[in-house]
This record gives structure tokens, C-alpha cells and sequence, in this order.
């Protein structure tokens, strides 16, 4: 159905996206293209749909079927895109009109691709929100009505209304908890057999692909290093490298990180792009481009090719284990080896947000103490109220019920210029690194900001920049006046903690902090975050949707559902004692993503 061939993709800038690419997708069938931000994953999904930036060149060729899509123009697209190739676009609010309601946005998809009339458009609207698994009722809502989960089903849906022979998925479960994750997967491979489809399903999270995919294809830097069945044994170091990278629920593993970071051109390098990072790397490698060969089943583009040598990443050091009891004594948390007053103090900390219809309880009954150099994970899915928390830890929302002390002070009682003292004294790290930093600034500038914004002296800000970078694991003067566009996902995301810690702050919130993030390089962040911990003192509030990084990386943990603590604990504790409800659903979905235990069975269709 969809053939790849030899292509090679050139931005304006002369920069190389992709270089000879060879991929097939067959009807019915899900092949998934894996590997980290920038390895050129989505500048592929963009050429198949025949939108990359004006001035970009194409060599070689992507067939559908008869049809060659590199050829087509203007209105060549017409009747192709959302017809006979569709695509799931990454983060389905982006995708979804805020102030038309859902039912109205899929009949307008099924009228504009198939010509049906209105009242067949609305019947096939309430089918295709059946086949996603969301009750009928689901087409008066508004999107921001909807769950994040459920957002991306009626992503799914409207990629669905043109009834395409190909269906692209480019990060479909970015930013989403495992469990909900799961379901999505499993809902995409039920509607890969029901309609034939073929899916071409892209990710930077290689493990969360390897359970649904029929192939898996790993690109780096531009390149396909390794092609095969997704069941398969992997042989590519880089491959192997991302799935040693995937955190267990032992919280005392191993767990590896790939160090360094993907070349900037690539095609200036005589040898193997990955040679820097490569822990079998050899003389060929950095003289001679490797070139793909078959292993069994599989396609490998190494010098190494059969070779079955152990992996020598470095390895990311887990929690010390506690040497204290698990009940706490009086004025001591958790996990915590001090009775020192507590950064973080909250008590039956609660938040309803309210509008003049409607009411919904954010957050009830939370209580938390955080201590220095102490990482606390909260985990759970979207709209849990993890980020509603943060908020208010900030300073930026005022709890409904409860009381919140951050660096000894009442944050209810502060106005002003006392409740903007004790902001400088938080750091905060968001979730998309992409949004997060101005892209016309340099990194000096993007760090130094909040040392302007707090009115510190000038001649201190150079020192204070460095030392912040150095702290986040980034060479302290080699990127000052490199921009956010000539860095990789993980740089990024280490400037923006270096610049949540050049303020010398005593809590950092890291809020989805590595979501966006391949899994190598989430564990590379988390080790800066818990050596920060461990050095300096830093209290961590680690938010995330992944229990298995948290279990990692984390002191302690809190699960949060529907805006209530379910469970707290030791991150053996929430393993071994989740035997019920929402944590054992976490747990379950989190030995399902590390590849411990098999899929569950489809979860059943809502009723209508």
C-alpha cells in the first residue's frame, strides 16, 4: 500500500530531515516509526501529507499504492488528505476547534470528505464516536468538556470520517497517564482490524509501540538505523540503548541512560551519526557511513551487524533505600531523615473551580509535607488535578479549602510583594520545552531572565547562568549564544531547568518535566533532578503520568484520581499495595509498558 523509497528530505535551511528512507506500510497492518525529538519522525508524516515548509526538497519517492505522493501539488491534494491518508495530529486540543461542539466538527469532516448529506453526516458522526469507545452524548460537548483520553478519541474519529486506506498517528499518547495510554493503543489496533487500515503510528516512546506494532522502524538523526518485527529481538545499539532506557517498578534497578545528545548535521559527518554516543564504537565508525544490511528478519544499519556484546550505558542510581521505619514520627514525613521544618506543608488542601452554571472539584482533602533534598512524585491521569497543585504551590490559584505553607510562609496570606519574594525562591519546569523558551532568544538570555525580572545585580548574572547550566547537566559556556531551534528535546528541557534554578530556588516543580521526551533522555533528566536533590538540597515536586519514572526517581509518591489522594507511600509500598481500584490500574498499565506482563482485554464499549 504505502511504499517508502531512498527518500530524503531538505528544509530551506538546507538542513537534512531525512536521508533515504525505505518504509513499508501494508493494509491492515502497524508499523511504527520510533526515536528521539528531531530524528525526523513527524518531517516524514509531513511529507506523506504533502505539508512541509514552502522551499523544502524531496528525493526519492512515497507511493500510495499507484498514486506518488512527492509529485503531487497544490490541488493534487484535494481528495488525498483525510480521504486516503488521514492523520491523528499530536495533541488533540490542537486539532479540535475550541467553540464548535464535537458532533457539529464531525459531521462537517464526514460532509467535506465523503459529500454525504447532513442527516447521513450525523448518523455516521454517532457511529464514529460508537467505534472510539465514547457515549453518543459525548457530540453536544465542547472539547474542553472532555479528558485528555477522550479528546484524543474524537482526534481519532474525525481522522476516521474519510474512511482512509492509510492513517498516521504522530505522538498519540503524548502527555496522556499509562492506563489511558493503553487505551488508546488498543482502541487504534481494534480500528487497524476492523477497517483494514493501514496505521503508521509515531512516537519517541519506543516501548509503548512494541506491544501493539506489527514492525517497528527506529530512526536517529535522519536515518533509519534498524527496521523488524516489533516482537523481534532488537540489535541496533541505539535501539537496545532506548529499551534498557525503559524504568522498572524495582525501585532498586538499573536504569540506563544513552549520553550525549544526537548530532546537529548529521551529514557532515564522515562515519555513523551515532558514533559519539556508541558504546561499541570503533575505528570504521567514525571513518565509514554504515550501510543497511539484513539480520534474520530485520534491517541494521551498524558495522557491528550480529554482534551480541553487552550495552555499557551509564547507569542512572535509584533512591538510596531508607534506613528509617515507614511511620513517620512526630514532625517527620515520609522517607524524610530530618525533623526540620518542611518546604512544602499542606493540610486538607482543596480547589473547585466555578463558573456561573456549573461547578467541578479540582483537588479535595490533600495533605503533604515535602522536605529538602527530598523528590516527591505525584502521579496520575489528566485531570487528576496534578497541575491544579502545582498552581497553587505557585501562588498562581488560591485554595478552596486548606492550608498551604511553602518556604515557611502562608501563601493565603501573601499579596504583592511579599507573595512575589517567595516565588523567587520556586523554580519552575513545564512540560513542553518547545513552548516553554522564546525561540529568538539565546540561552544566556533565556536563563538570565528571571535574575532581570527579580532585580538581581548585572555583574552577577554571568556566574549565576553558568553555574545554573553546569547544575542541569549542560556544558556551562558552550550553548550561551545558541537559540532554542538549534538544540535537541533534551537540552531544551535542561535549559529550562537551569533556568528554574538560576534563582537559587528551595523547592523546583518539574511539571510533566520528560512526557515529551524519548525514554533515554527522560532518564538522563531525572538523574540531574535527583543529584540535585542529593547535593544541594533541592526539594523536588516531580509531577508526572508515569509511575514507572516516578518509582525511579522519587522518594516518596502520591497517587492522585479525580483530584483525591488514593494512595501515598514509599515507592515500594504503591507497588506491592495497590490491590484495587485506580492504583492497581496504574500499576497493572505500568508492567504492561516495561514488558512485564501481556495486554489486558479490549476494554468494553460505553453505553449509549
Amino acid at each position: 500500500m504505502l511504499t517508502i523509497t531512498d527518500l530524503t528530505i531538505h528544509y530551506p535551511n538546507g538542513h537534512p530531515a531525512s536521508r533515504d528512507v525505505n518504509l513499508d506500510v501494508d493494509a491492515g497492518e502497524i508499523v511504527a516509526l520510533a526515536g528521539e525529538t528531531g530524528s525526523g519522525k513527524s518531517t516524514i508524516a509531513k511529507a506523506l501529507l504533502g505539508l512541509l515548509p514552502p522551499g523544502s526538497t524531496i528525493a526519492g519517492s512515497a507511493r500510495l499504492d499507484d498514486l506518488r505522493l512527492t509529485d503531487l501539488t497544490g490541488p493534487d491534494w484535494y481528495g488525498v488528505r483525510g480521504r486516503r491518508i488521514a492523520i491523528v495530529p499530536q495533541g488533540a486540543m490542537t486539532g479540535l476547534n475550541p467553540v464548535r461542539r464535537v458532533g457539529d466538527q464531525l459531521v462537517e469532516s464526514v460532509r467535506v470528505h465523503t459529500r454525504a448529506s447532513r442527516s447521513a453526516a450525523a448518523a455516521r458522526a454517532v457511529d464514529l464516536l460508537q467505534q472510539v469507545r465514547l457515549p453518543t452524548d459525548t457530540a453536544g460537548a465542547y472539547p474542553h468538556h472532555l479528558s485528555g483520553g477522550q479528546r484524543q478519541r474524537v482526534a481519532i474519529a474525525l481522522a476516521l470520517a474519510g474512511e482512509p486506506q492509510l492513517l498516521i498517528a504522530d505522538e498519540p499518547t503524548t502527555g496522556l497517564d499509562l492506563v489511558t495510554q493503553n487505551h488508546i493503543l488498543d482502541l487504534l489496533a481494534d480500528l487497524r482490524a476492523h477497517h483494514e487500515v493501514g496505521l503508521l503510528l509515531i512516537s519517541h516512546d519506543l516501548p509503548a509501540l512494541r506491544g501493539i506494532a506489527d514492525r517497528m522502524a527506529v530512526m536517529y538523526a535522519g536515518t533509519l538505523v534498524e527496521t523488524g518485527p516489533a516482537n523481534g529481538h532488537p540489535h541496533h545499539p541505539y535501539t537496545r540503548g532506548l529499551l534498557a532506557a525503559t524504568p522498572s517498578l524495582d525501585p532498586t534497578a538499573p536504569w540506563t541512560s544513552i549520553p550525549g545528545t544526537a548530532p546537529a548535521q548529521p551529514d557532515r559527518l564522515a562515519g555513523c551519526p551515532f558514533v559519539e554516543r556508541c558504546p561499541w564504537a570503533s575505528e570504521p565508525c567514525h571513518t565509514e557511513p554504515p550501510l543497511p544490511a539484513a539480520l534474520g528478519d530485520a534491517m541494521v544499519t551498524c558495522h557491528h551487524l550480529g554482534e551480541d556484546r553487552p550495552l555499557l550505558f551509564p547507569t542512572v542510581s535509584p533512591p538510596p533505600a531508607p534506613t528509617e521505619p515507614a511511620t513517620p514520627g512526630p514532625g517527620k514525613a515520609v522517607g524524610s531523615g530530618t525533623a526540620a521544618e518542611p518546604v512544602v506543608d499542606l493540610t486538607g488542601v482543596g480547589h473547585v473551580y466555578r463558573t456561573r452554571h456549573r461547578q467541578a472539584a479540582a483537588l479535595s482533602g490533600v495533605d503533604l509535607q515535602l522536605r529538602a533534598g527530598e523528590i516527591v512524585g505525584i502521579v496520575g491521569e489528566s485531570g487528576s488535578g496534578k497541575s491544579t497543585l502545582a498552581q497553587i504551590l505557585l501562588g498562581l490559584l488560591r485554595p478552596t479549602t486548606g492550608q498551604v505553607h511553602v518556604a515557611g510562609e502562608d501563601l493565603r496570606l501573601l499579596r504583592g510583594r511579599r507573595l512575589r519574594a517567595v516565588r523567587h525562591r520556586l523554580g519552575f519546569v513545564a512540560q513542553d520545552p518547545y513552548a516553554a523558551l522564546h525561540p529568538a532568544m539565546t540561552v544566556a538570555q533565556l536563563v538570565a531572565e528571571p535574575l532581570r525580572i527579580a532585580g538581581t545585580p548585572r555583574h552577577l548574572h554571568a556566574d549565576r547562568v553558568t553555574q545554573a547550566l553546569e547544575r542541569a547537566g549542560l556544558p556551562g559556556t558552550e550553548l550561551l549564544i545558541s537559540r532554542p531551534g538549534q538544540l535537541s528535546g533534551g537540552q531544551r528541557q535542561r535549559i529550562a531547568i537551569a533556568r528554574a534554578l538560576v534563582g537559587q530556588p528551595v523547592l523546583l516543580i518539574a511539571d510533566e518535566a520528560t512526557s515529551m521526551l524519548d525514554v533515554s533522555t527522560r532518564a538522563g533528566i531525572a538523574a540531574t533532578l535527583r543529584h540535585l536533590a542529593d547535593s544541594t538540597g533541592l526539594a523536588v515536586l516531580f509531577i508526572t503520568h508515569d509511575l514507572g519514572e516516578a518509582v525511579q526517581s522519587c522518594d516518596r509518591i502520591v497517587v492522585l484520581h479525580q483530584g483525591v489522594p488514593v494512595q501515598q507511600g514509599r515507592p515500594r509500598d504503591i507497588i506491592d499495595r495497590a490491590n484495587a481500584g485506580y492504583p492497581a490500574d496504574l500499576v497493572a498499565a505500568a508492567r504492561r509498558y516495561s514488558g512485564t506482563t501481556s495486554p489486558p482485554p479490549p476494554e468494553p464499549r460505553p453505553a449509549t
